[in-house]
């Protein structure tokens, strides 16, 4: 993901002229390491929004197949491999990894949002505890298991949350929110852990 914020000054002949530097949303906030816990941000290429046209839903999923090898997610699932896979975002799905195929143009509103969020993976032995912390729904793997995914509150913030791993969630929240996100997940780490130690 990219973001143009700070800019040097370069020379252009006998001119000087700003060049916009590229910014992650959480450059210099991750990562995070806490007793075993770690909180990363995650790095994509590109990702796209995929809103299939009215009564075009089984179409878009057949031509997402053909042409990245996915097909589209059931509700509050997420399929794929690390690198290129499609998540259920509610209204939407977010297709990451790859540039859509044009084909799917036919089928499908298709947008551009590589720059619209801040993704953030937790893993950990006590990740569990860290999200149940933050969140109103219940993140046990009894309940919600690898692969699942939920449009939640974390704090008093909106966020879509991917379990990935048995002990790994990723988190994806608006860009403009980073840095309150994190710290939102930091806290809970800290606070987690000190909660863990007094009980060993």
């Amino acid at each position: 993901m990219r973001f143009v914020h700070p800019f040097s000054m370069i020379q252009m002949g006998k001119k000087f002229v700003r060049k916009l530097l590229a910014k992650s949303p959480a450059a210099g906030l991750c990562p995070v390491e806490f007793d075993g816990l770690k909180l990363v941000e995650l790095s994509f290429p590109y990702l796209f929004a995929i809103s299939p046209y009215p009564k075009n839903e089984k179409k878009c999923s057949a031509v997402l197949k053909k042409n990245h090898g996915i097909k589209m997610p059931n509700v509050c699932r997420a399929v794929g491999s690390p690198q290129k896979k499609a998540i259920w975002f509610g209204n939407f799905t977010l297709f990451i990894g790859e540039e859509p195929n044009i084909a799917l143009g036919d089928v499908a509103a298709v947008v551009d949002q590589s720059d619209a969020w801040c993704s953030l993976r937790l893993t950990g032995t006590y990740a569990e505890e860290v999200m149940q912390r933050l969140c109103p729904i219940d993140v046990r793997l009894r309940s919600f298991k690898t692969g699942y995914v939920a449009k939640t509150m974390l704090g008093l913030m909106q966020v879509t949350l991917h379990r990935s791993g048995k002990a790994q969630f990723d988190i994806y929240g608006y860009r403009s929110m980073s840095r309150t996100l994190i710290n939102e997940i930091t806290g809970s780490m800290k606070k987690t852990m000190h909660v863990v130690k007094q009980k060993l």
